[in-house]
C-alpha cells in the first residue's frame, strides 16, 4: 500500500478516537461526607445520697456505737445519716417540733408518753446496758461496793461530797433524778454541780474536780480508753437497768420527714444482722459488749419459742416493755429490804424481801398502766393500784422460810398480802 494512503488511514483513526473521547464526559467524583465526630461515652451521674435525721441522746455518740454502726446502713441504703446527739429530753423536743425524721433515746416513760400524745407513729426496742456510779478512788463518801444506788446517793448526800449532774433533761438526768427521789433527797449545795453538758463532758468535769457522777457503762468504759481517775464504785442494782428504744416520728408534723426512711432505719436497726453487729461491740477492748442486743427478733432468735425454765418463781408479765422471770435463787441474790407489818396473828412482824418497786423498774411498765395484780400459785389474786405500790418503799416480795415469795405491804389492806405469788400481772 502505498505510504500515502497508509498515514490517511492513520490520521482518520486518530480523528475518531478523539472524537469519542470528547463525546463522553465522565462523572465527577463526590467528595466524602463529612461526619460527626464521635459523641463521648456518657458517665452515669452518682444518685445524691438521701438524708435521714437522727435526733438521740449523747450516750450513742460518746461511746462510739454510731461511729461503728452508721456506716454500714450508710452504704448499704446510700443515705446520709444527720446526727443530733443532746439529751433525751432535748431529743424528744426535736421529734415533737418534727425537726428530726427518728428518735434513739433512752427514758422509757418519756418514750411512752411521746408515743401517746401521737408524737411518734412507731417504736421498737433496740438494746440496753446499764447505769454506774464512778467517782475517785479515794471515795470519799464511802459508797464503794453498796448494792443500792438510793443508798450510796444518801451517803454522797450526807458527806457533801462534789457530785456532777448532767442537768440536761436528758435520760441520764431522769434516772438520777429518780434516784434521788427514791432516797427521798432533794440535792442542793455547792456540792450539787448542775452541768447541763452531755455525758462525755461530764466525766470530764467529775474526773477534773474529783466528784462522784452517774454515768451509762458504755461512755464511761469508752472514757476509760483515754485516761481516767475516775472507778466505778456502784453497779448492779436493778434501778440503774437502762433500755434504749428507737421511734419514727409522726409525718403529719412537717413535709421534711421521711418516714419511709425512718421506718428503713428502724427495721435495718432491730434486724439480726444489726443487733448481731451490736452484741459484737466493745468485745475487743473490754472483752464483753458495751450494749445487750434486745430487739423482739433478737430475743425471739435467742430463746429459739422456747418456753421458760421450769424453775422460774416469780414473772412480771402484762403492760410492760419486757416480760421478766428469775428463779428464786436469782430474786435472793438481789439487794434485799426489810419491811415491819403486822402477821396472821395481828402480831407485829418483820419480814426480808426484795422491793417489788425494783421488780416492776426491771420490767418496765408502760405509761398507761394502772393496776397490778398478784396471782397465787393456788390461782388466787390480790389487786393494788400501780400509783400506790410506786408510793410504797416497804412493799416487798418476802421470803418465805419454806420457799417462794409473799406480798408485803404495810399500810394496806390485809387482803393485799398474798401468800405464794407466782406472778405480778401490770395492767
Amino acid at each position: 500500500m502505498p505510504r500515502k494512503v497508509w498515514t490517511l488511514l492513520f490520521v482518520s483513526v486518530l480523528l475518531a478516537s478523539l472524537s469519542a473521547g470528547c463525546g463522553s464526559t465522565p462523572e465527577p467524583t463526590q467528595a466524602p461526607e463529612p461526619t460527626s465526630p464521635p459523641s463521648p461515652t456518657e458517665v452515669p451521674q452518682a444518685e445524691e445520697p438521701a438524708k435521714l435525721v437522727l435526733a438521740t441522746t449523747t450516750s450513742t455518740q460518746d461511746s462510739g456505737l454510731l461511729d461503728y454502726l452508721l456506716p454500714a446502713f450508710q452504704d448499704e441504703y446510700n443515705v446520709q445519716v444527720e446526727v443530733i446527739a443532746v439529751g433525751t429530753g432535748q431529743a424528744i423536743a426535736l421529734g415533737e417540733a418534727g425537726d428530726a425524721d427518728v428518735l434513739l433515746v433512752h427514758a422509757r416513760a418519756r418514750e411512752d408518753a411521746f408515743m401517746d400524745a401521737g408524737h411518734g407513729v412507731r417504736r421498737e426496742d433496740v438494746m440496753y446496758n446499764d447505769f454506774v456510779i464512778v467517782g475517785p478512788p479515794s471515795d470519799p463518801a464511802g459508797i464503794q461496793g453498796m448494792k443500792k444506788a438510793t443508798r450510796a446517793f444518801e451517803e454522797i448526800a450526807k458527806a457533801e461530797a462534789p457530785f456532777v449532774s448532767r442537768g440536761d433533761d436528758s435520760g441520764t438526768h431522769t434516772k438520777e433524778k429518780t434516784i434521788w427521789a427514791e432516797a427521798g433527797i432533794e440535792p442542793t449545795g455547792d456540792w450539787y454541780i448542775s452541768a447541763g453538758q452531755g455525758m462525755g463532758a461530764v466525766l470530764t468535769m467529775a474526773d477534773e474536780q474529783q466528784a462522784y457522777t452517774l454515768s451509762d457503762r458504755a461512755t464511761y468504759l469508752a472514757r476509760t480508753l483515754e485516761g481516767t481517775d475516775l472507778v466505778t464504785l456502784v453497779e448492779g442494782d436493778p434501778i440503774l437497768f437502762n433500755p434504749y428504744g428507737v421511734i419514727a416520728v409522726n409525718p403529719d408534723k412537717s413535709p421534711e420527714i421521711d418516714n419511709e426512711l425512718a421506718n428503713q432505719f428502724i427495721d435495718w436497726l432491730i434486724s439480726l444482722s444489726t443487733q448481731e453487729m451490736i452484741a459484737q461491740f466493745g468485745v475487743a477492748e473490754f472483752g464483753a459488749p458495751l450494749f445487750t442486743p434486745d430487739s423482739t427478733a433478737w430475743r425471739e432468735a435467742q430463746s429459739g419459742g422456747a418456753e421458760p425454765p421450769a424453775d422460774v418463781a416469780l414473772t412480771v408479765t402484762g403492760n410492760v416493755s419486757q416480760e421478766m422471770g428469775w428463779t428464786e435463787d436469782d430474786v435472793r441474790s438481789m439487794e434485799t429490804t426489810d419491811a415491819v407489818s403486822t402477821n396472821s396473828k395481828g402480831e407485829t412482824e418483820t419480814y426480808t424481801g426484795v422491793s417489788l418497786n425494783t421488780l416492776l423498774e426491771m420490767a418496765g411498765p408502760a405509761s398507761d398502766a394502772t393496776t397490778v395484780i398478784f396471782v397465787a400459785s393456788d390461782g388466787s389474786t390480790a389487786e393494788m393500784a400501780l400509783a400506790d405500790l410506786r408510793g410504797c418503799a416497804d412493799c416487798i416480795a418476802s421470803f418465805r422460810s419454806q420457799g417462794g415469795f409473799s406480798i408485803v405491804a404495810p399500810g394496806f389492806a390485809k387482803g393485799v398480802q398474798l401468800k405464794g405469788v407466782v406472778e405480778i400481772q401490770v395492767q
